[in-house]
């Protein structure tokens, strides 16, 4: 009886044993289904330094900053203007004033001209009724015959100045519409508009400063939000676009959030992203694999930050 107790308590904890190493080699293999890597949390769409147009080679100083951190903004929203912008639609009214004097001057000049080609040719049909009904005397028909002879010419050399007359008009309007177009893009050069409609997620400049190498504010579309995550090159050929992924960090509590990897980079680069562990390497080989997001609400205000990523793979 002792030794069958004794040969059941030595199966019992043989196989708890096995049970035992059945559950590491599970954990180990769903281990090698997923590749765990760091990244920072990006917008779909970011202008990092909206910056201003430099005009005729002067620093750029703000006039007016109409938006501040955390506003909204659509896409050619004017978000501030530049100093000179009344010195340059002063500019714009006195051009549009010079076209119109132009196209005036032209419709004149065009008028001028086909009135007197009319006037010569009106003249010379007179003379001819004359020649033809009256049957004037020899002195007078020949006189108006050399008059004809006179009229004729004058009436060709008219008629070809017409078009001569209307091209070099037309040359002037469209030189005056092209120094209004120009006067009206230096117009609009001081008035700096967002590229994308977006958060303001920072402003680098008050009014009356001029515009430095950071720009005037960043914009991002937070819409859409992304992980680019810095994947090592012995594990970029484990994943695929579709591949499912986990994100959390101390930033967002205990809870993970989901994710779809969306594009694998083909190029290879030192990583950017540095781990906490003194002990892990900082300048290993990476590619930046970007993870749309399921949840970005959650994600709008840790634009730039660290987070952890764990990229599950199909298993083997």
């Amino acid at each position: 009886m002792w030794l069958m107790k004794k040969s059941n308590t030595l199966f019992a904890c043989a196989a708890f044993c096995v049970l035992t190493v059945m559950q590491v080699y599970a954990q180990d293999a769903d281990s090698t289904n997923a590749v765990a890597c760091l990244g920072k949390v990006v917008p779909g769409a970011r202008v990092s330094k909206l910056a201003a147009e430099s005009l005729s080679g002067t620093q750029c100083i703000v006039d007016s900053l109409n938006v501040a951190r955390g506003d909204k903004v659509e896409k050619n929203s004017v978000v501030a203007s530049i100093k000179g912008h009344e010195r340059a639609k002063s500019a714009v009214e006195r051009a549009k004033a010079a076209l119109a004097v132009a196209e005036s001057a032209r419709d004149i000049k065009i008028l001028q001209q086909k009135n007197l080609i009319a006037d010569l040719e009106g003249t010379f049909a007179q003379n001819q009724k004359v020649i033809d009904e009256k049957d004037p005397p020899r002195r007078e028909r020949e006189q108006l015959e050399y008059e004809q002879e006179s009229l004729s010419r004058r009436i060709s050399q008219a008629k070809a100045m017409l078009p001569l007359v209307e091209k070099n008009e037309t040359a002037i309007v469209n030189e005056a519409k092209t120094a209004l177009k120009e006067s009206e893009l230096a117009y609009e050069g001081h008035f700096v508009k967002a590229p994308i409609s977006g958060v303001v997620v920072e402003t680098h400049i008050r009014v009356g400063e001029a515009v430095g190498m950071e720009g005037i504010c960043e914009i991002a579309d937070t819409n859409s939000m992304y992980v680019d995550a810095e994947v090592y090159v012995s594990d970029v050929s484990k994943i695929k676009v579709g591949d499912k992924a986990e994100i959390f960090s101390d930033a967002l509590g205990q809870e993970r959030f989901s994710g779809t990897v969306t594009e694998i980079s083909n190029f290879v680069r030192s990583n950017r992203i540095f781990s906490t562990d003194p002990g892990a390497y900082s300048n290993l080989r990476v590619v930046v694999v970007k993870i749309r997001l399921d949840n970005p609400q959650k994600f709008k205000g840790l634009i730039g930050s660290q987070v952890n990523v764990r990229i599950l793979t199909d298993k083997a």
